[in-house]
This record gives C-alpha cells, sequence and structure tokens, in this order.
C-alpha cells in the first residue's frame, strides 16, 4: 500500500488534539462503561468505550470527518473515492453528506456485508464491488484515483484518519485516567495507531494491546518479523471489518508503542460475540469482539487490571448475528 507516501513526521499528538476540536460538533463522546459481569468473567476490572454506539455505528466516522473537513473545495469537487471492507465506507459517505454531498465512490469486496452496503447507498454514496477481499478491492480503488484524480481517502494510512481515530484515545484517559490497559482491534492499525500515541503520550507505563484475525495476520507478522508486512493473504473470516493489513505508516506508529498483536480464530470471536451478548445484551460485529476474544481464549490477561475494551462497530447483519450466535462457525 505504498501509493501514498505519508511519512510518520506527518502526524504528531497535537494532531489528535486539533482533530477532537475539529469533529467534535459532528461526533458523540461514547460511553466508557463499566461491566461487572464481564469484569467477573475475566478477572478484570472490565471498562467497555462504545463506539458501537457512535454516528454510522462504528468508530470510522472520525477520521473520515476529520479528513473531509480539512480537504480543500478543489479537492472535494474532483470528488471523493476509497476502499473499505464496509465500515469506513459508511463513514465516508456520511462525512461527504456533512460537507456538500462530492461524488464519492466506495469499492468493496464482491462479500462484503449488506448492512453496511447499504448504510452507503443510504448516504448518496456508490458502492462498487470488486475482488474477494480487501487488497484485490484496494488494488482496484487506487487505479481508479490514478486515473480521474479523484482525492483518495485511505481507511488507515492517511494521518488525518489515525488523527480523527485518536480522538478516542483522549476521551479514554479523560474518563478512565488510570486505565492500565486499553485492548483494539487491528486491520489496518490506524485506530491502534491514534489510541496509543494519546495513551502512551499520557502515561508511558499503559498496556497496548493489538488483537486481529487469524484470516488477515498482517499485524502479528510484522511484530514477529520487525518489519511492516503489508501485503498478506487474507483468508475467508467473519471479521470483515478488521480485513485489512498495516501500513509502513501504521507499523512505525504502533512498533514502538503497541506491547504485542494477538491473533484469534472465527470460533474465538464467536464465544466472544455471546459473551456481549449474555452479559451486555449488545450486539457486537466480530470485529469489534477480537479483544474480549483474546482474553477469553487465555491470548491476553487482564487479571487485576483495568482494562478498556474497544468495541469499534455494531454493523452486522441481524441474521447472520442471530446464526453465529446460534450455531457458530
Amino acid at each position: 500500500m505504498t501509493d501514498f507516501d505519508f511519512r510518520i513526521e506527518d502526524i504528531q499528538t497535537v494532531h489528535i488534539w486539533q482533530a477532537r476540536e475539529r469533529i467534535r460538533p459532528y461526533v458523540y463522546h461514547t460511553p466508557l462503561v463499566y461491566s461487572p459481569a464481564l469484569s467477573q468473567r475475566t478477572g478484570g476490572e472490565v471498562y467497555l468505550k462504545m463506539e458501537i454506539w457512535q454516528k454510522c455505528g462504528c468508530f470510522k466516522v472520525r477520521g473520515a470527518i476529520n479528513t473531509v473537513a480539512t480537504l480543500s473545495e478543489e479537492q472535494r469537487r474532483r470528488g471523493l473515492v476509497t476502499c473499505s471492507s464496509g465500515n469506513h465506507g459508511t463513514a465516508l459517505a456520511y462525512a461527504a453528506s456533512l460537507f456538500g454531498r462530492p461524488p464519492t465512490r466506495v469499492y468493496l469486496p464482491k462479500n462484503a456485508e449488506p448492512a453496511k452496503v447499504s448504510r452507503i447507498r443510504s448516504f448518496g454514496a456508490e458502492p462498487v464491488f470488486h475482488g474477494e477481499n480487501f487488497l484485490e478491492a484496494y488494488a482496484e480503488a487506487v487505479a481508479y484515483y490514478k486515473r480521474t484524480g479523484a482525492t483518495y481517502v485511505h481507511s488507515h494510512g492517511d494521518p488525518r484518519v489515525i488523527a480523527g481515530q485518536g480522538t478516542i484515545g483522549i476521551e479514554i484517559m479523560e474518563d478512565l485516567p488510570d486505565a492500565e490497559m486499553i485492548l483494539v482491534p487491528v486491520g489496518g492499525g490506524g485506530i491502534l495507531s491514534g489510541i496509543a500515541m494519546i495513551a502512551k503520550s499520557v502515561n508511558p507505563a499503559i498496556r497496548m494491546i493489538g488483537v486481529e484475525s487469524e484470516a488477515a495476520p498482517g499485524g502479528s507478522l510484522s511484530f514477529r518479523d520487525g518489519r511492516c508486512h503489508e501485503w498478506v493473504e487474507i483468508k475467508p473470516g467473519i471479521a470483515d471489518g478488521i480485513m485489512g493489513t498495516l501500513t509502513p505508516l501504521t507499523y512505525e506508529l504502533t512498533r514502538s508503542r503497541v506491547e504485542t498483536i494477538e491473533v484469534v480464530s472465527d470460533a474465538e470471536i464467536v464465544a466472544a460475540m455471546r459473551a456481549f451478548q449474555e452479559d451486555e445484551q449488545i450486539m457486537v460485529e466480530p470485529a469489534a469482539c477480537v479483544g474480549l476474544a483474546a482474553v477469553l481464549a487465555g491470548k491476553v490477561s487482564v487479571k487485576g487490571k483495568k482494562a478498556v475494551f474497544v468495541l469499534t462497530g455494531r454493523n452486522v447483519n441481524a441474521r447472520k448475528f442471530n446464526e453465529l450466535i446460534a450455531n457458530g462457525v
């Protein structure tokens, strides 16, 4: 994903604080909810950052709005384009609706979640289906951007997007300044980068844990090998919201701030979905469950710790959710 030559110098903590003021009129400061049941289940003091209650049903609106708000009229006039597994496309479509409704095209894999596609259309953007996974759709989106001159809004590798997602970290540290661990889902690493930058700047001792699906293990491979794996084989999996890979930028931002990136299976994700439904009566999309999945599977321990699970989205088809809860994978 080196088509966009962003450098680590292009994103600093000050940009996250600036993004917070920029997007404040358009997003919710989502609650940080203590969960007695999950605390008992895990042995930790568990708090849930409820981005599932964010506008558009996911955290992605923060980065999309911050980016579109900073574009010039000329950049918007040329139209917007992106690649997404669904949530970022929804967020970009919503952001475009707030700033003059420039033509917006969202490339998605052919198997994109129907609930997310419907939301993209509802905000006036055009979904375009290409390829079997995120990376194949991404290549086609980049080709369109180069061919037409449309403004590309990267789902996770753009400093403006990272700054927007990092505002979640500000809210967590304001609401729970003595948090000891934050567990964050990992696809492309934009949200992990932004939250880690803020959390570590406030409390260098806080433990940042990333968790990804074994179907798209680019982050864990990068941490294992000490270099960015930006092109990996993406296999079929239920956590469509994190079917991406780190970019060189998000790898550089996380490698010194994040303790580990763990990997969970689809079956472990479903177990976490059930736990959220049973203990908190909430519908959480598979990608947002990976942090709890890692804990329940014994891959991460929160015992005796104040731990924050970032619940990144709720955009899952109800029938699919119920089938997974009832029957597993």
